[in-house]
């Protein structure tokens, strides 16, 4: 009798687990057929992006998340539509479009993953701050990068690169994904800060954009003897092997080991970010590496006429590389006169270096956003932390 009712407590005990399982595969599917965008297409605009769940993109931030491809071409009278990918993401789905979104666009050798990042997130990955604090994210994948169509290398620059990020903005405020988003940023980090100052000198459609990592001034003897060894051909690198886009000689990526040019003295960062950055490090363009050095001797940000906030890590030896401290670099002192009076706030985030997240000060640096983006009338709507 005691066998029988063993035997019978643990087929309840398994019959109860598959019904918990079967509970919890329904509220997963319900919570994914619960998202309430469907892409649509808009007039002017290549396509209708498609909405996908990739399984190997998954983000770390614990945010409900989408992905999608957006049709984009490279220039406006271009005929070749591309696939520039993007994660949405926020903390409630049912606040599509009644939130700010904040696009972010990452630098040369990262991708999306540098928004989303996966070490110690609670500290580090922006994605997660800021869709807890009431605002939804688009981490972009730029065209040439990680899961997005790869073009020939030597055909990306920074015009093209604004160009994608217009139609974007455009697929957002258009109702692209089912509904329209009204309030539109630019975060962008190193080349993807001045691919967001170039969209927005260009196209005047956003209504803020900050960006960190980048500025005028680069050819100081340092920064070039350290750019100078950083980066070989992609084809070179095992991470790599195996595409078909890597055999071209226009993409580049670090040489394995020199990833610290993005961070400061030892004492501002966590030395286990560097074993993060070798396995999650992308590729980039040599043209848009000569055409960023090329562009920091213009002025063009002084066609940017929404508000900026500019935020270079305190210790970036590639932009303040005459000092390597941007409190006391000419290059830091000198900025703001590139820019057209009243829309230009500078914020040096301090203990930390070019990659300006993932140093110790970090932090800093999204409290100073949520401030100044609140201060210019732009709030999270129905976030779980002020």
């Amino acid at each position: 009798m005691r066998i029988v009712q063993r035997r019978m407590s643990r087929m309840a005990a398994v019959m109860s687990a598959a019904v918990l399982a079967l509970a919890g595969a329904t509220a997963v599917a319900s919570a994914a057929d619960s998202w309430p965008l469907a892409p649509r297409a808009v007039s002017g605009l290549p396509g209708i992006p498609a909405a996908t769940d990739l399984a190997n993109v998954t983000s770390a931030s614990g945010a409900h998340c989408r992905d999608y491809f957006f049709p984009v071409t490279e220039s406006p009278g271009s005929s070749a539509v591309l696939k520039e990918f993007g994660q949405l993401c926020t903390a409630d789905p049912a606040l599509l479009g009644k939130q700010p979104v904040q696009i972010l666009v990452h630098g040369g050798t990262y991708d999306h993953t540098y928004y989303d990042w996966p070490y110690q997130p609670e500290r580090y990955n922006y994605v997660r701050y800021m869709t807890q604090r009431g605002f939804t994210t688009l981490n972009l994948d730029r065209i040439g990068y990680g899961r997005s169509d790869h073009p020939l290398g030597a055909s990306m620059n920074f015009d093209v690169a604004a160009n994608t990020t217009h139609q974007i903005v455009q697929y957002l405020r258009q109702g692209g994904l089912g509904t329209r988003f009204g309030t539109v940023t630019l975060n962008g980090y190193s080349m993807g800060g001045l691919t967001s100052q170039v969209e927005a000198g260009t196209f005047h459609d956003v209504d803020a954009l900050m960006v960190h990592a980048v500025g005028h001034g680069l050819l100081t003897a340092a920064s070039v003897a350290r750019l100078g060894t950083f980066a070989y051909p992609a084809l070179l690198d095992p991470k790599f092997s195996g595409r078909p886009w890597a055999i071209d000689p226009a993409y580049l990526t670090s040489i394995p080991g020199r990833r610290t040019i993005f961070y400061g003295p030892s004492a501002t960062y966590d030395p286990r970010q560097l074993t993060v950055e070798d396995a999650t490090k992308d590729t980039m363009s040599a043209t848009e590496l000569a055409d960023i050095t090329l562009r920091t001797y213009t002025d063009q940000t002084k066609n940017i006429d929404a508000p900026i906030l500019w935020s270079p890590g305190q210790y970036d030896k590639i932009w303040c590389g005459t000092t390597d401290d941007c409190d006391t670099d000419p290059m830091s002192a000198a900025e703001p006169g590139f820019y057209r009076p009243g829309v230009f706030t500078k914020y040096i985030v301090q203990n930390t270096g070019h990659a300006t997240l993932l140093g110790y000060g970090g932090l800093d640096y999204l409290n100073e956003i949520v401030r100044w983006l609140g201060e210019h009338g732009i709030h999270g709507v129905g976030g779980a932390r002020g």
